[in-house]
């Protein structure tokens, strides 16, 4: 999980736990270091059939794919569009953040960027889809329809290189003078306000 949290660059995180069997939810807002401090709860809650995700807070330049293959991966890298940390969250099947910039990016922005690389790989006869919270690698993402008692795969990190991708600038700058497309799809936030500790320690 550090490997994943440094790769993203961020100094601020939203956490969101989702009990699977009825959809209870909670956040907490938490900075890397306090994530960090917080993973022996984190792998509590994850063990108790929470499924644990995670995006930056704030403005930031990352986008998120979901629903990737091998395949996708290697045809990204190709073009320029290198996952700044890649996480295989069931076997075959990756989400990969891509850092646009080192800098914040306006929401608009990285928005259009993340439906023109959904669309791009989509054409290739992949589903992907762009999302708003991420796994954490070392966690159980706990897949519908799971029999009682099977056991569950872990997240793992593929890549965290935390790198810009190559071809963000560029495409940045021609975007900015073409015609908006429609919102990328995303996952909505759970009700609430987010909660923010002062500790790093949860209880």
């Amino acid at each position: 999980m550090r490997g994943q949290m440094t790769a993203l660059g961020c100094a601020q995180f939203i956490v969101r736990l989702v009990e699977a069997k009825n959809g209870k939810q909670e956040t907490r807002q938490w900075s890397g270091l306090e994530l960090l401090r917080s993973l022996a709860w984190l792998k509590r809650m994850n063990a108790r059939s929470y499924d644990v995700t995670v995006r930056p807070a704030g403005p930031h330049g990352l986008v998120l794919l979901d629903g990737l293959q091998q395949a996708d991966l290697q045809r990204l890298d190709a073009r320029g569009w290198q996952g700044a940390a890649v996480v295989e969250v069931q076997h075959g099947r990756f989400q990969a953040w891509i850092k646009l910039s080192g800098q914040p990016v306006a929401d608009a922005l990285r928005g259009q960027a993340a439906s023109r690389l959904a669309a791009e790989l989509c054409r290739s006869g992949s589903a992907i889809t762009v999302a708003e919270f991420g796994a954490l690698a070392g966690l159980t993402c706990h897949a519908p329809g799971m029999a009682e008692g099977q056991a569950a795969r872990y997240a793992l990190l593929q890549a965290s290189n935390g790198a810009v991708a190559t071809a963000a600038a560029p495409c940045l700058e021609r975007m900015a003078h073409l015609p908006d497309l429609p919102p990328p799809p995303r996952l909505s936030m759970p009700q609430g306000a987010v909660r923010k500790r002062s500790s790093g320690r949860a209880r």
